[in-house]
């Protein structure tokens, strides 16, 4: 039996809003016995490990409970995100890269490396900071949307430079206005 992505896509995802996560891809492998479903989800606070168990064991009992759908057929169903090299194709990715540095191809041909900033309130143009070539101050330079090709986020293997995160409208070392603090102890308990 093949799996219809609208199908499916209509069981998952009242679970996936209920969770306030979004529906990054769908990945369906009809491959009869051996066949899988890949939900790739994402959220500005990033999902959880918890929060992603917790969708899996929900979006499994939707999907046991669906049998029109499915029609009892086995198969794997994985619940993961985008991973640290995620695209970046709609302007949710870029709001939620900033500070993150990335590789971007414009539709001129051009290629760009650089840290994410700002994007714009209407969500048309994203600002980058283009690293100092030599010893110069990193500059910004502002995109529109539309004129990129491709786009992904990069793993950085060394300390971001200050000035690039500054101009990406992140201070160092500071926790974003409005963001709880985390308990990086992973005691809940308080210490005497």
């Amino acid at each position: 039996m093949a799996y219809d992505e609208a199908a499916v896509r209509a069981v998952i995802t009242p679970h996936l809003e209920a969770a306030g996560l979004d529906l990054e891809q769908l990945k369906i492998n009809n491959a009869g016995p051996k066949s899988s479903i890949t939900v790739v989800v994402d959220s500005d606070a990033g999902p959880t490990l918890d929060g992603l168990a917790v969708l899996a064991r929900a979006l499994s009992a939707a999907v046991d409970d669906a049998d029109e759908v499915f029609g009892g057929q086995a198969f794997t169903l994985e619940v993961t995100t985008p991973g640290a090299e995620r695209p970046l194709a709609e302007p949710r990715h870029w709001r939620r890269a900033r500070g993150r540095r990335a590789a971007i191809e414009l539709r001129d041909g051009s290629n760009l490396l650089a840290r994410v900033g700002a994007l714009a309130d209407d969500g048309s143009t994203v600002t980058v900071v283009l690293p100092g070539a030599k010893g110069a101050a990193p500059t910004t330079r502002e995109l529109a949307l539309d004129d990129v090709a491709a786009a992904a986020a990069r793993v950085e293997f060394r300390r971001p430079d200050p000035q690039e995160m500054e101009l990406s409208g992140i201070t160092p070392g500071r926790v974003e206005s409005g963001a709880e603090p985390e308990d990086l102890t992973g005691d809940d308990a308080d210490e005497e």
